[in-house]
């Protein structure tokens, strides 16, 4: 029997319409691909909407969540709680951190083994004169804290991404990754999932694209 595999996301995660991104490209069905070939066993299916933050996730975990009844969740938000669309205000680093640790705990208390996940630079928003690739690094510091508080493993988007030289045409609408983006991102995932859930490292294999996956909307 496959495992239930939810990945907990935003737009990037909803991946279709979004820096020339579809259903096939995306990186939720790349990452079937990658899975299926390695030989991890995973029924994959995405929990995701534009826009959605860390508070947003908590405040709507039984119907994101809960009620899907995954064995592995990937949380991987971050985005909106840097820069909320709107006249949200942000979270903090902190208050971020705050949240994952309280998504970690509810995942935790239903039998659902989390992962988390740093998350991807953006390069629309440019804050006290530093470089706008730098907006998202103090996130992605706050996620590596939560991840070794509750000893969990760890998807690296945002360090695989900002260490290239090309992180501009990875990013088209400087926010959204493309193509080339979603299959970095697959092969991230995968490099963290197939070992944490069969014991074996992921060996070198090529983009691959998969069939569509489910997909879940929430309101």
């Amino acid at each position: 029997m496959s495992d239930e595999l939810l990945l907990l996301g935003d737009s990037v995660t909803v991946g279709a319409g979004f820096s020339g991104v579809d259903d096939e490209s995306c990186y939720v069905s790349l990452l079937k691909s990658e899975l299926r070939c390695a030989g991890a066993q995973f029924n994959v299916r995405a929990s995701a909407l534009d826009g959605a933050d860390t508070g947003y996730a908590l405040r709507r975990f039984d119907r994101m969540v809960a009620r899907l009844s995954p064995d592995v969740i990937v949380i991987s938000l971050g985005l909106n709680d840097a820069r909320p669309p709107g006249s949200r205000n942000r979270n903090s680093p902190e208050q971020y951190a705050q949240n994952l640790e309280r998504l970690t705990e509810k995942s935790l208390a239903i039998d659902v083994r989390p992962v988390l996940c740093t998350p991807p630079p953006r390069l629309d928003v440019c804050e006290n004169g530093q470089p706008a690739w730098k907006t998202m690094r103090p996130y992605a510091e706050a996620v590596r804290g939560v991840a070794e508080k509750y000893n969990l493993p760890l998807i690296e988007l945002y360090d695989e991404f900002v260490c290239r030289e090309d992180l501009e045409s990875l990013l088209p609408d400087r926010l959204h990754p493309g193509r080339a983006g979603h299959q970095i991102i697959a092969r991230q995932f995968a490099r963290t999932l197939v070992p944490f859930c069969t014991g074996r490292e992921l060996e070198t294999l090529p983009p691959r694209r998969g069939p569509n996956f489910e997909f879940i909307t929430t309101d």
